[in-house]
C-alpha cells in the first residue's frame, strides 16, 4: 500500500509538470514562488524557535544559565551550545533587565511573523499567475486542437461529452492544480524542515512519530483509489448529462409535436440519478480526507503529549524544549492535511486529466504534407479511382470522373448514396482510401489544408451563422474585405435589403446560429459570404432544400450568380435546380450509376429520367 502511495504522489508530480509544460514561458514566476515558499518555511520555524528564549525568560530565575550536560545526551548539540550562546548574549544585551529582553523577543517575533507572511503572500501571488495561465494554456491548446481534428472525429464524439471536457473536466483540473499544483512540494518541503527540527530537539519522539506514517500511507490509499476511479465515472456521466439536455434544446419542436415529454423526462432522469449517486460517493470521499488526518495527527499529538510529559517528570527533557517541540509538531497537522488533500484532489483531477489526454493526443488522421506544393488552379480536377469508407462498410467505391474549370457537376442519387462524401473528399475533410484526387495532376494531399480551402467556397443546406454581426459572419472567408466589397457581395446575394431593413443594418447581431433571421436570409448571408471569398471552386450542397417557393427563388438568383465562371459541384435533390449543369451524376449505393447531361440523362430512361418523373408529378 505504501508503494501505491508513492506511485500515486509520483504519478501527481508527473501531472504537475505536465502542465507546468504550459508555464514554461513563466520560468521566473516559478522560481519566485519556490523562493518566498522556502523563506516562509524558514521563517515560520524562527519564529516557533523563538518560543524557547520566550519560556526561558518566563519560567527560569536566570535565563542565562542552565545546566545542559542531560539535554545534549536527549539533543543535538551544536544547536543546543548556539542556543545557551544566544541566552547568554542576549541576557548581557539587556544588561539584566529580564523585562526589556522579554520585550526585543516579543518585537522579534512579530518582525519575523510579518516577514513570514509577506514571503507566504508574495509565493501565492507568483501561484495564481502559474496556475491561471497554465490552465489559460491549456484551454487554448484544446481549443486549437479542436480545430485541427477531422470532421469524423467529431461525428463519433457525443458534442456533450466534448463541451463536458472543456467546462466540468477543466474546472476540475483547475480545483486540483489549486490544492495540489505547489502542495506536492510546498507541503513535502514544509514536512521535511520541520522534522528536521523534531529530530534535532527530541529524537526519540520524532522517531516514534515516523512510526505511525506507514500506517497514515494505508488509510489515505484506500480511499485514494477508490476516489479515483468514482471520479472518472464521474466525469463521464456528467458529458452524457450535457449531451442528453443539448440533444433536448434541439429537438424540442419534435418532442412536443410527438407529446415525448414524459419519455425524454425519465430518461434524463435516469442519467441525472445516477449521476447524483455517483457525485454523492466522490464527494464523501473526497470530504473524508480533512477529518481523517486531522484525526491521524490529533491521536498522534495525544501520544506525544503523553510520552514527552513523562520524559519531562522523568528530567529528560526540559520543559521549554518540550513545549516547544510540541509547538513545532502542532505545525505538521495543516501541511499534513494539505499533503493529504493534494493527493485527494490529485487522485480526483487525474480522472479529468486522462479525459482531456484523450482530446489533446487525438490523432490528426488528414495531416499537411511537410513541404507542401503551391496551388493553383490552371485545368482540371480528376477524382481518379476514388473509394473511402467511415469505418469499414466504404461509402464511395470506385468514383472515376473530371471536371473542367469553369464547369458545373452536379451529384444526385438516394439519401446516403455518398454525394457529400464525395465533396468533403474534394475538400479534403477527409482523405480517400483508395484511389486520389488531383488538381492539374498534383494529388490534394501534396497541398497544404489551408491553401486548397482557401480556393475553395462552401454553402450547405445548414446555412452555419456565428453568433455575431452580420458583417464580421461575412468576413469569415475575408476578414480584409472592405465595407464595399461586402455590400456587393451582398447585392448579388440579393441579400442587401433586407440587411438594410434590420435594426442596425450590417451590424445587426443574427442571435445563435441565426436564429434572429428567417432560413432563406440565412442562406443568403450564407451565398454573400462564398461570394465574397470569390473561390475558384464552390461546394454547393442541397443548398435550397430547406426553403419554402419564394424563399429558393430569390437564392437560386443569387446561387446562379455565385456560379457564373467558377467550377461547381452541386449536390441538389431538386433536380430543377441542376438542369443547366455541364456534366450529372447520378450515384447509388456510393457507385456512379449514370453520368451525362440533363438531355442525356432523360433520353435514356434509367434512374435520373425516373427522378425527374417523380418530381414533376409531385
Amino acid at each position: 500500500m505504501t508503494r501505491n502511495r508513492i506511485e500515486t504522489y509520483l504519478c501527481g508530480l508527473k501531472s504537475v509538470f505536465q502542465f507546468l509544460q504550459y508555464a514554461k514561458n513563466y520560468k521566473g514566476w516559478i522560481a519566485g514562488n519556490v523562493i518566498f515558499n522556502l523563506l516562509y518555511v524558514l521563517l515560520n520555524l524562527t519564529t516557533l524557535l523563538l518560543i524557547m528564549p520566550v519560556l526561558r525568560f518566563l519560567f527560569s530565575e536566570d535565563p542565562s544559565q542552565i545546566e545542559i550536560s542531560d539535554q545534549k545526551k536527549q539533543l543535538g548539540g551544536k544547536f543546543v551550545e548556539w542556543y545557551e550562546s544566544f541566552m547568554q548574549w542576549f541576557a548581557e544585551m539587556a544588561k539584566g533587565d529580564v523585562s526589556k529582553a522579554l520585550l526585543f523577543l516579543c518585537v522579534g517575533l512579530i518582525i519575523v511573523t510579518i516577514l513570514k507572511n509577506a514571503a507566504r503572500y508574495t509565493a501565492m501571488n507568483f501561484m495564481i499567475l502559474i496556475r491561471n495561465y497554465s490552465i489559460r494554456n491549456l484551454r487554448k491548446e484544446i481549443y486549437d486542437k479542436s480545430l485541427k481534428l477531422p470532421i469524423s472525429y467529431f461525428n463519433e464524439e457525443r458534442k456533450g461529452d466534448l463541451l463536458s471536457r472543456m467546462s466540468n473536466d477543466m474546472k476540475e483540473i483547475e480545483f486540483a492544480l489549486m490544492v495540489s499544483l505547489e502542495a506536492l512540494y510546498f507541503q513535502p518541503l514544509n514536512i521535511i524542515i520541520f522534522l528536521i527540527a523534531l529530530v534535532v530537539l527530541a529524537p526519540k519522539l520524532t522517531l516514534m512519530v515516523l512510526l505511525f506514517l506507514p500506517v497514515t500511507a494505508l488509510i489515505i490509499g484506500i480511499v485514494g483509489r477508490s476516489l479515483r476511479k468514482k471520479s472518472g465515472i464521474n466525469q463521464m456521466l456528467a458529458g452524457k448529462i450535457l449531451s442528453t439536455f443539448e440533444e433536448t434544446l434541439g429537438g424540442m419542436r419534435i418532442i412536443k409535436g410527438f407529446t415525448a415529454e414524459k419519455r425524454f423526462s425519465k430518461k434524463y432522469d435516469e442519467i441525472d440519478m445516477d449521476y447524483t449517486k455517483n457525485n454523492i460517493g466522490v464527494q464523501r470521499r473526497y470530504d473524508l480526507s480533512s477529518p481523517l488526518s486531522e484525526t491521524i495527527a490529533l491521536s498522534i499529538s495525544a501520544v506525544l503529549l503523553w510520552f514527552g510529559g513523562r520524559m519531562v517528570f522523568n528530567g529528560d527533557l526540559n520543559p521549554e524544549f518540550f513545549l516547544t517541540y510540541f509547538a513545532i509538531f502542532s505545525q505538521l497537522i495543516p501541511p499534513f492535511k494539505g499533503f493529504s488533500s493534494a493527493l485527494y484532489a490529485s487522485e480526483k483531477g487525474m480522472a479529468s486529466v486522462n479525459r482531456i489526454k484523450e482530446l489533446v493526443e487525438a490523432p490528426i488522421v488528414v495531416e499537411d504534407h511537410p513541404n507542401p506544393k503551391s496551388i493553383s488552379f490552371k485545368d482540371t480536377i480528376e477524382l481518379n479511382q476514388v473509394s473511402f469508407g467511415y469505418t469499414e462498410t466504404q461509402v464511395v467505391r470506385n468514383f472515376n470522373t473530371t471536371i473542367k474549370k469553369g464547369h458545373t457537376i452536379a451529384l444526385v442519387g438516394s439519401s446516403g448514396s455518398g454525394k457529400t462524401t464525395v465533396a468533403d473528399l474534394v475538400a479534403r475533410f477527409y482523405d480517400v482510401t483508395e484511389g486520389a484526387i488531383l488538381i492539374d495532376g498534383i494529388n490534394i494531399k501534396d497541398f497544404s489544408q489551408q491553401d486548397l480551402r482557401g480556393i475553395t467556397g462552401i454553402v450547405s443546406q445548414e446555412s452555419i451563422l456565428f453568433n455575431d454581426t452580420i458583417e464580421n459572419n461575412l468576413r469569415v472567408g475575408k476578414p480584409e474585405a472592405s465595407l464595399e466589397e461586402i455590400e456587393n457581395a451582398c447585392k448579388a446575394a440579393n441579400a442587401h435589403d433586407f440587411i438594410l431593413e434590420t435594426e442596425n443594418g450590417y451590424q445587426s447581431m443574427v442571435g445563435e446560429r441565426g436564429g434572429k433571421l428567417s432560413g432563406g436570409q440565412k442562406q443568403r448571408l450564407s451565398i454573400a459570404r462564398a461570394l465574397l471569398k470569390d473561390p475558384e471552386i464552390l461546394i454547393l450542397d442541397e443548398a435550397t432544400s430547406a426553403l419554402d417557393s419564394e424563399s429558393e427563388k430569390a437564392v437560386q438568383g443569387a446561387l446562379e450568380k455565385l456560379m457564373e465562371n467558377r467550377t461547381s459541384i452541386v449536390i441538389a435533390h431538386r433536380l430543377s435546380t441542376i438542369t443547366h449543369a455541364n456534366t450529372i451524376i447520378v450515384m447509388d449505393k456510393g457507385e456512379i450509376s449514370e453520368t451525362g447531361t440533363h438531355q442525356e440523362l432523360l433520353k435514356t430512361g434509367g434512374i435520373y429520367a425516373k427522378l425527374i418523373q417523380l418530381q414533376t408529378l409531385n
